[in-house]
């Protein structure tokens, strides 16, 4: 294991490692992370932290996961980056530059985001010019200094429009092209209400004609006759009670 990791960090850091190595040698718990197993399938790596009758947490290095008992199918013990990490970092001294930027390239390439992070932030308060850990922490050299990419974008007279940067003529060109197509959309409920309305007007006023028209034919007259136009010329019948068989 010594040999291993004293290749993987390289020689400037070996003399830190060794140490570290050497504390792990005397508390081999420190080593030790797990791979929880469940049952549907799947599992989980990281080191427990907790753990009783009912249920299992484990520190995935992000954050932690608690993990319901009756879903493990079973714990297998052994050696993962985050262990290592930890490992790596308990041994390394504040002020050891070249150390936590090596432990920040191999956290890094573990995938271990949150550490690279903490590895790289331990790197920018001993020495706030480096560059890899500037970049590794999503930073850019603006105008001699290192800046985030938002200030850099501000200091290029950019803005931020819905997560986006654009300068401010594209942005007013978005604002009037919104503008307009709201008023389009305006005008054409505008347009669909008149034509709505007049459909309605439309409507009423046929059937006022139709109902007048209906009036006239179905005239009465004074004695009480009652007339029907049968389709034939006009015919008058009456309607004389008891007329009917």
């Amino acid at each position: 294991m010594a040999n291993r990791s004293t290749g993987r960090w390289g020689a400037s850091a070996s003399a830190t490692l060794l140490t570290a190595l050497c504390l792990t040698a005397l508390r081999p718990s420190l080593l030790l992370a797990d791979e929880v197993r469940l049952r549907g399938g799947g599992s989980i790596s990281g080191v427990i932290v907790e753990r009783n009758e009912t249920e299992i947490k484990v520190d995935i290095g992000a954050g932690r996961m608690t993990v319901k008992m009756s879903t493990v199918l079973e714990i297998v013990e052994g050696a993962s980056p985050l262990s290592e990490y930890r490992q790596h970092a308990a041994a390394l001294g504040p002020g050891d530059v070249e150390g936590w930027r090596t432990l920040g390239r191999w956290a890094s390439e573990q995938g271990l985001r949150a550490q690279a992070r903490e590895a790289y932030g331990k790197v920018l308060a001993l020495a706030p010019d480096d560059g890899e850990a500037n970049q590794a922490m999503g930073r850019v050299l603006w105008d001699g200094r290192w800046v985030s990419e938002e200030e850099a974008y501000r200091l290029q007279g950019l803005v931020e429009v819905n997560g986006e940067w654009m300068t401010p003529d594209e942005r007013q060109y978005l604002a009037d092209e919104e503008a307009a197509r709201e008023q389009a959309e305006s005008q054409a409920v505008d347009q669909h209400i008149a034509d709505v309305t007049a459909s309605h007007e439309a409507r009423k006023a046929a059937d006022e004609e139709y109902w007048a028209n209906a009036q006239d034919s179905w005239a009465a007259t004074d004695s009480g006759l009652v007339y029907w136009d049968v389709g034939v010329g006009p015919q008058l019948v009456p309607e004389v009670p008891g007329s009917w068989p």
